[in-house]
């Protein structure tokens, strides 16, 4: 079995749409079981933020470990070269709202000493391969940029190529559990003052583009 994970409905509707013999699963969260280009797959609707995600990721894994898992959906740009509608390939991603510096610890370094969680590189080739035109980094936190200095600070900080916020979760949980995990993230907007707006727009759009792109992806996937 295969995990899709996705934060907004539209998101994660996409996905579902792709799907044949679906069944809805009962849980915490919206799910549902369904085959894709041939997989067994579920679908998790997460809700948005980095608790939101860990908790659903952690639930999905818990009730039937998968033998990957892919989280997908829309961010916002840092680096000048992405522009709308490209498609990111997390090589790893950073919570870049965590903040133990008093302890004498970096930006973005976890308790535990983490600070870049790596995405699967086998599942980050798959993605490639599939039509992610670009990989990098993902910066992840429980706040919407839309304030130009802020992604400018995230940017230059982490080296940051988008913005989101949940990846980094994800992924984190994902490797306490010890299963292959990927990030894909297709751009709705700059992480500007229109931003917002950018990604309202953008929403419905993205999400059928990155859905097509991870379906390619399992497509190839053995």
């Amino acid at each position: 079995m295969i995990a899709l994970f996705a934060a907004e409905e539209a998101e994660a509707r996409a996905l579902l749409v792709r799907l044949v013999e679906t069944r809805a699963v009962p849980g915490p969260f919206p799910a549902h079981l369904g085959l894709l280009v041939g997989h067994p797959v579920l679908v998790v609707q997460t809700g948005v933020g980095k608790a939101a995600a860990a908790a659903a990721v952690a639930w999905a894994f818990g009730r039937n470990r998968p033998k990957a898992a892919f989280f997908a959906g829309v961010a916002g740009a840092l680096a000048p070269e992405l522009g709308t509608g490209e498609l990111l390939a997390a090589l790893d991603a950073v919570q870049w709202d965590v903040d133990l510096t008093p302890f004498g610890r970096t930006p973005g370094e976890l308790a535990t000493g983490e600070r870049f969680v790596p995405a699967d590189p086998s599942l980050v080739a798959l993605l490639e391969e599939a039509g992610a035109e670009r990989v990098g980094r993902v910066a992840s936190g429980d706040r919407f940029v839309a304030d130009p200095e802020l992604a400018a600070w995230i940017r230059t900080t982490f080296a940051a190529d988008a913005v989101e916020m949940e990846g980094a979760a994800a992924l984190w949980v994902a490797r306490r559990f010890g299963v292959p995990a990927a990030l894909l993230r297709v751009i709705s907007d700059a992480a500007g003052k229109t931003a917002r707006l950018d990604f309202e727009t953008f929403l419905l759009e993205g999400s059928q583009r990155m859905a097509e792109v991870l379906s390619r992806a399992l497509g190839r996937l053995k």
